[in-house]
């Protein structure tokens, strides 16, 4: 059996362990050259070790092991350039994905940093806010717990559907015509760069004001003192991001765009 590796020496050429050898024997791609009918014992040819590391050439890029059956030819060989390439892609949007992540994470860390110095004021006070890309749903002014959950989960599907990159701001846009009360959507912040596929609310000059997420006023009398009687008027109602985060302890900041002059 010289010519032969047992199982523990096999897994040792390369560092992987006893149980992983018998999966990849389990999955049809790496079966031993030789089994003692006697003993049971699992031998390898030195040959297979290069078909060991392009199994684990597979774990690297991320190829399903059940999938390296498809880059075996009719003659038996293995399409080593084909299984490159496709690692190669593989990799490639790994990277993409890591990239949009990175995106998503410093969009929400200029979030909490644009707020911090505003976080547990009371009263209303000014703030500058810049443009931000939503998308929106219909929903109630003032869903409960459980219902806006929903709706905010709808809004992470939707994002995923158009290929969107959802950060983590979300809140609720009342819509106000003629001062009377017009409706209700539920809205979720994307990447700036995909605008094209969401709505831009403003820059400007917000007025706002803070309070516990289990009182949620009614915006408009929030802001009763600044809105005429005859009024037109979004006012969002957006979730703040604190450093630390509590559930039960979730702040909405209101706040209404002041007219240009």
């Amino acid at each position: 059996m010289e010519q032969y590796l047992s199982i523990g020496e096999m897994a040792k050429a390369r560092g992987v362990n006893v149980q992983s050898l018998r999966y990849y024997e389990k999955l049809g791609i790496l079966a031993p050259a030789h089994i003692n009918p006697e003993t049971g014992y699992r031998y390898y040819s030195l040959e297979q070790i290069m078909i060991l590391d392009t199994i684990m050439l597979c774990v690297e890029l991320g190829i399903p092991l059940k999938h390296l059956k498809n880059y075996v030819n009719e003659d038996g060989q293995l399409e080593f350039e084909q299984l490159l390439n496709a690692g190669k892609r593989l990799a490639k949007e790994k990277m993409q994905k890591i990239e949009e992540n990175l995106q998503s994470i410093d969009h929400t860390l200029q979030h909490i940093h644009s707020q911090k110095s505003f976080l547990g004021r009371t009263g209303q006070y000014t703030r500058s806010i810049i443009p931000r890309c939503v998308i929106t749903v219909p929903c109630l002014q003032t869903p409960e717990a459980k219902a806006y959950e929903k709706c905010l989960c709808g809004l992470f599907d939707l994002a995923r559907e158009k290929g969107l990159h959802a950060t983590f701001p979300h809140g609720i846009i009342s819509s106000y015509r003629h001062g009377r009360y017009a409706g209700s959507r539920m809205f979720l912040e994307i990447l700036p760069e995909e605008h094209g596929e969401a709505e831009l609310l403003p820059e400007g000059n917000y007025i706002c004001f803070q309070e516990g997420r289990e009182i949620h006023s009614d915006p408009a009398k929030v802001f009763s003192n600044v809105l005429e009687a005859n009024f037109d008027a979004d006012i969002i109602v957006s979730s703040m991001s604190p450093s630390t985060y509590k559930y039960d302890k979730v702040i909405l900041e209101f706040q209404l765009l002041l007219p240009h002059g």
